[in-house]
């Protein structure tokens, strides 16, 4: 009796070894599994599906937990209908494909790729291209979402898809992806995020925030949208080493906008080239919550940083306020009082300080004053800002220096302003590549007319001597 016992559970423990045994499938145009839904009807929790390269046309749905690898970048295409590949079990990997061609319903959400309650799940190493929304997450937390590509549809840009999208998908990281032609990188309820690496280009937000808490972004690129990102709602957000550049959106063209923000953390980012470096409205929103903006290169935008006049609470220090044509901006008017423009004897560096350093500690002798008169007519009257470089604008500065009557009160006042301006380390190489750029084009500048001019002399010489 004891021996059948014995053979009876041997037998159960071989049959369970050998069920989960993972096997691999593979697909191929010309093989005996030729569709990529057969093998997967084919598989079970654990096992890889392999794809061999070719085009496989129809859309996909993923419900068990499985490996989904392709072999030299196979294509799926979705045939412009509904979204191309469906993920709905835990655990699963897709990797290595061409996705294209997704539906263009914004109501139903068409993608290219969704995870629907598939958490624990890899999306790598894919290049998704003509999908309304690109990769979007529901109910999917701690997936990793890394080097892909994503090219949105060729629609007008109120008519696309994020790009990347979650909602309630916390504990997500986004590595290194590159999305274009697409509407926003957002989160919704997406707490404990990280952000790294990507770059977002000719969008609407490069990156959105929305009630998404303790989120870390950092050496991410946001070029060319009408806004570099906009953070609402959240808490305990911390981004470091970002490139905010030329987003010029015609009534925003934020680097990035903060909104009822709370606790954030901005350090060693470059803002360039934007129609507004740094906004600020309402932020942060808790009485006992401050922000910390240092140690940020803000250079070359329309306005460096425009606040609400009743932001307060903001730590703004050793930043580098870099030739912007207003560096700092109260909408509506008034002083930026409440919040802490230096500490520790150290300010932030102006561009346009005319103070001096008599002791050579790199701290100016006298205070930095924001106080032109120009400026304060604009922040209250933004219609004038069209004459911003005009005589008017020098006439009306003029006036107030003549008349000190005049002389609004100091938007800002730094008692220890840097003479010499930060630069992080990793933004000095962009530095110099722009620099070259700027020095050949200068070159250039003076180069060719001298070229033109002599030749009109030598032709207008032969013509007289004709």
């Amino acid at each position: 009796m004891h021996y059948i016992l014995a053979l009876i559970v041997v037998a159960g423990v071989v049959a369970s070894t050998t069920k989960s045994v993972a096997e691999t499938y593979t697909v191929s145009p010309t093989g005996s599994i030729n569709s990529i839904s057969k093998a997967i009807g084919l598989s079970k929790d654990g096992d890889t599906v392999e794809v061999e390269k070719g085009a496989y046309k129809g859309r996909i749905v993923v419900d068990k937990s499985i490996k989904l690898i392709g072999i030299d970048k196979p294509s799926i295409d979705g045939q412009g209908k509904g979204t191309v590949v469906l993920i709905k079990a835990p655990k699963c990997t897709f990797k290595g494909f061409l996705v294209i061609g997704s539906g263009e319903s914004l109501t139903i959400e068409d993608a290219g790729i969704v995870l629907d309650s598939a958490p624990d799940s890899i999306i790598e190493d894919n290049k998704l291209e003509d999908v309304l929304f690109g990769i979007y997450l529901k109910n999917s937390r701690r997936s990793l979402i890394k080097n892909n590509v994503i090219i949105g549809k060729d629609l007008p840009l109120p008519q696309r898809g994020d790009g990347i999208r979650l909602w309630y998908s916390p504990e997500t990281h986004i590595l290194y992806n590159h999305t274009t032609q697409t509407r926003d990188l957002v989160m919704w309820w997406s707490g404990n995020t990280l952000i790294k690496g990507n770059k977002i280009e000719k969008g609407r937000y490069g990156l959105h925030y929305m009630y998404s808490n303790d989120n870390v972004f950092e050496d991410n690129l946001f070029i060319d949208n009408f806004v570099g990102g906009f953070l609402m709602y959240s808490s305990g957000i911390r981004f470091y080493h970002n490139i905010f550049a030329r987003n010029q959106g015609l009534a925003t063209g934020y680097g990035v906008g903060f909104k009822d923000l709370d606790d954030v953390v901005a350090e060693e980012n470059l803002f360039i080239d934007n129609r507004i470096g740094l906004y600020l409205d309402n932020s942060p929103h808790l009485i006992d919550s401050w922000n910390k903006i240092e140690k940020n290169v803000i250079a070359f935008n329309d306005i460096g940083a425009s606040f609400m006049p009743s932001i307060e609470r903001n730590i703004i220090v050793s930043n580098s306020f870099i030739d912007n044509a207003e560096q700092i901006e109260v909408r509506g008017g008034g002083t930026l009082s409440g919040n802490k423009w230096f500490k520790e004897n150290e300010g932030n560096f102006w561009s346009d300080y005319k103070g001096y350093d008599e002791n050579n500690d790199g701290i100016g002798e006298i205070p930095y004053l924001a106080e032109s008169l120009f400026e304060s007519l604009v922040d209250r009257y933004p219609n004038l800002r069209i004459f911003i470089f005009s005589p008017v604008s020098q006439a009306i500065e003029l006036a107030s220096h003549a008349f000190p009557i005049f002389k609004p009160e100091p938007k800002v006042t730094d008692e220890y302003p840097m003479i010499n301006s930060y630069i992080p380390e990793k933004f000095k190489g962009f530095k110099k590549k722009f620099s070259m750029g700027f020095l050949i084009i200068s070159t250039l500048m003076v180069f060719i007319p001298l070229v033109l001019y002599f030749y009109l002399v030598k032709k207008t010489k032969g013509k007289v001597s004709d």
